[in-house]
């Protein structure tokens, strides 16, 4: 469903703020609170970060974020359904009011990132596997950066970050961000699939499945979570490769026949052995084109390395 999601309101009246640094709030960068054009809450661990800061136009906006499941339920291995998120966002309201003052519906605000989530039980000995092959994957117009051999990211490659893949294992950041043993435990064996947006890029989502706009009644929302997944899932061959109970020379000769599976099978290798630039060796005489199609194909039957 969703784990992080940053929404934010306008508003033209200036906050008092003498009065925000009473309950809690403090001045970002060195001016004094009553020339500051920024404030950050001083929240507890777990609940919304909260900011205040003044536009170009001299406008001021609140922005909360919040990991939902984190704040709801202590840990974010619980991913809310969409009652719970609805609820939750009702708190968000009253939160953001009771510590700043400013009447806030978290429903209507703007969103400006959101982390669509879905976790996969593949089984604690595979997830290692699964994801090193998707450290194989490439995807055009993303970078691919791994970490620990534990997880993936695919950030794009425009100067402005606004969209990324992450795939990783829960188990291990879990073991990184908590002490808790139960909560390690139980996310053993999960693979998480997150797709992240921000800024420009929701403007863009809303877009393509013809939102009204990109407020948290349009965006944080079932329906849309899934199908930004699933399309996530298309473009990352995902069910594919977790597929982890067929050899994977079966798997090729499975999808394609023998003819292709040979040719696929060879590419492979090239690729295994001489990298993924293995095409601009002077012996290798085969398209770009070519050669795209065979890793798309590969990546449908699941196999991205032998």
């Amino acid at each position: 469903m969703i784990d992080t999601f940053q929404i934010s309101k306008t508003f033209a009246r200036p906050p008092n703020q003498s009065e925000l640094v009473k309950i809690g709030w403090k001045p970002l960068g060195n001016k004094p609170a009553n020339e500051a054009t920024a404030f950050y809450f001083n929240c507890a661990s777990g609940e919304p970060r909260l900011t205040l800061s003044k536009n170009r136009n001299d406008y001021w906006n609140i922005r909360a974020e919040v990991s939902i499941g984190s704040w709801l339920f202590g840990s974010n291995l619980h991913l809310p359904n969409e009652d719970e998120l609805h609820c939750g966002l009702d708190l968000l309201s009253e939160y953001v009011q009771n510590k700043s003052g400013i009447v806030f519906d978290a429903h209507a605000a703007r969103v400006s990132r959101v982390d669509f989530t879905r976790d996969f039980q593949v089984g604690e000995h595979f997830v290692i596997p699964i994801i090193a092959k998707f450290a194989r994957l490439k995807l055009s117009r993303y970078t691919r950066i791994c970490f620990d051999d534990t997880s993936v990211y695919f950030k794009n490659k425009a100067k402005e970050k606004t969209k990324q893949f992450l795939i990783y294992s829960k188990y291990h950041e879990r073991l990184t961000n908590s002490k808790d043993k139960t909560e390690q435990d139980a996310a053993k064996g999960l693979i998480r699939l997150e797709v992240s947006f921000r800024k420009s890029a929701i403007n863009r989502l809303a877009n393509s499945l013809k939102l009204p706009n990109h407020h948290a009644n349009h965006i944080l929302t079932r329906k849309t979570s899934e199908k930004v997944i699933q399309k996530a899932m298309t473009q990352l061959y995902f069910e594919s490769l977790i597929i982890t109970d067929t050899p994977d020379v079966e798997k090729l000769f499975n999808a394609s026949g023998s003819t292709e599976a040979y040719r696929y099978i060879g590419f492979l290798y090239m690729r295994d052995q001489f990298g993924e630039d293995f095409s601009k060796l002077p012996f290798v005489n085969t398209s770009q084109k070519t050669l795209k199609r065979y890793l798309d194909e590969c990546g449908k039957a699941g196999v991205l390395s032998l």
